[in-house]
């Protein structure tokens, strides 16, 4: 969604190691994100969805990461198959600024 690459190919980039269960953390979300040549911001702290700036991974309550544009106010939830949406009830608690290559410096 973010980087046009498959699930599968961006869960191929990341070393879980013996972990059974697959859980992304910041460190392993950031190196590929790295990989694959975007920038990114510090991790900050979001208590409301105004508080998010710019294009976002954001973590969310319920363990989950979403992108949110705050620009346009889009939400891309991985998890909705039905595409992108205006609105999300989910919580925001931190989130981390991106840019792609093409955005860069």
């Amino acid at each position: 969604m973010l980087t046009g690459k498959s699930y599968d190919q961006i869960a191929g980039m990341i070393d879980w190691g013996v972990q059974t269960n697959h859980y992304t953390r910041w460190k392993e979300l950031r190196g590929v994100l790295t990989a694959l040549g975007w920038q990114t911001g510090g991790l900050r702290k979001a208590e409301s969805w105004d508080d998010v700036c710019g294009v976002a991974v954001v973590h969310v309550e319920g363990d989950h990461f979403i992108l949110y544009d705050a620009d346009n106010g889009v939400f891309y939830d991985p998890g909705q198959p039905d595409g992108p949406d205006l609105h999300s009830r989910l919580i925001p608690m931190n989130y981390l600024a991106v840019q792609s290559p093409e955005n860069g410096a």
